[in-house]
């Protein structure tokens, strides 16, 4: 099971409809900036996210976690 947190930084990626830099993340959280690091590589370890060119998107796998 995700952590409130997590959920949240899936919603937030999942809200913009395309991939997401770091910037956008954090702008709606209050957290800090290593806070965030470590959670978004948590994220990308269980295959929820993924990381292309600088950018977060969902995966598959973070998409269907979404729907439940």
């Amino acid at each position: 099971m995700l952590s409130e947190l997590k959920e949240k930084i899936l919603s937030i990626i999942n809200s913009y409809n395309r991939p997401v830099l770091f910037k956008d993340i954090k702008d709606q959280l209050n957290i800090s900036t290593d806070a965030l690091k470590r959670e978004l590589n948590d994220l990308i370890k269980e295959g929820l996210i993924k990381k292309e060119k600088g950018r977060y998107a969902l995966t598959e796998s973070g998409k269907k976690l979404l729907q439940r």
